[in-house]
């Protein structure tokens, strides 16, 4: 069977965990049995995954797509979120590489900052989007064909890109090439130790998706950055509010046109009570490696 090994450590023996994934009944996810790491199967091949996010599939599988006005929207709370972590942890005028920049939206709020931003974006039909909003010049560039503006960047920055990876070890060697020498790589991936994939059966089947190669959990998303010594450290956040997660209890489906990131004001001890429990225990939906 084609790619059948754990692309982090080469080991064939593998658990399968879900036959099938929300939008390809030729995937499945499988778990390595050697070192815990959780993976799509078969693999795409690179012409596969280059068609893929040319004609912006991901989105499209979920009829999650929309004019600029939408997407902003829906993408303000991260953004926001986002650009408060990255201003902390970035020298004032610094440098900034987004691998994956999608819209744009996190490249011209980082350049008001007063940043020099640089974006790279492989989807075609995003990187029109990104005209409409930003200035900043969006590259076509895959690393690990082409490495632009080696040792320039104080920070670079991936936010939900990762786990679209083919090789995620290979990746980040090139990636790390492109920092300076005490530059650092922040990274941002979703959760496999997610509590709600434990809860909720339609959770699990709208979590696994064909455009996702790999599940990080903790452990595994920290050992990779080992393996391209990287000094690291993982945090968690929760991206996603207490009515989302009661949303998939009692509706049993996501909230596409209005996610919920906060409650209001009145709710708020009880949302910074769910997110600091889930934040703390690494249970959260999602994980940020940051690499020195």
């Amino acid at each position: 069977m084609r790619n059948k090994f754990c692309i982090i450590c080469k080991y064939s023996k593998l658990d399968l965990v879900a036959s099938k994934v929300r939008d390809s009944t030729k995937h499945k996810i499988i778990k390595c049995k050697k070192c815990g790491h959780v993976q799509l199967y078969p693999i795409p091949t690179q012409q596969d995954d280059n068609r893929f996010y040319d004609e912006n599939m991901q989105d499209k599988n979920v009829n999650d797509v929309g004019n600029i006005k939408r997407a902003k929207r829906k993408m303000m709370e991260d953004t926001i979120r986002r650009v408060n972590l990255i201003r902390k942890l970035t020298p004032k005028k610094g440098k900034i590489l987004e691998i994956g920049s999608g819209h744009g939206f996190f490249l011209e709020m980082m350049r008001k900052c007063g940043y020099k931003m640089t974006g790279i974006e492989i989807s075609k039909e995003k990187r029109k989007f990104s005209k409409q909003v930003t200035d900043v010049k969006v590259l076509n560039v895959n690393i690990n064909e082409e490495l632009p503006y080696v040792g320039n960047f104080d920070v670079i920055v991936m936010f939900q890109v990762l786990e679209h990876i083919i090789d995620p070890i290979g990746f980040l060697r090139n990636v790390r090439k492109l920092l300076k020498s005490n530059g650092k790589i922040i990274v941002e991936v979703p959760n496999c130790n997610d509590f709600q994939l434990r809860l909720h059966k339609e959770y699990r089947e709208f979590y696994w998706q064909r455009a996702h190669i790999s599940y990080f959990t903790p452990i595994t998303l920290k050992r990779i950055f080992s393996k391209v010594d990287f000094n690291t450290k993982i945090l968690g956040t929760q991206r996603y509010s207490i009515e989302n997660m009661f949303g998939w209890k009692l509706l049993k489906k996501p909230q596409m046109e209005n996610p919920t990131y906060n409650l209001p004001e009145d709710y708020e001890w009880v949302e910074k009570f769910y997110k600091h429990h889930l934040e703390k225990n690494l249970i959260c939906d999602t994980l940020i490696a940051i690499g020195t």
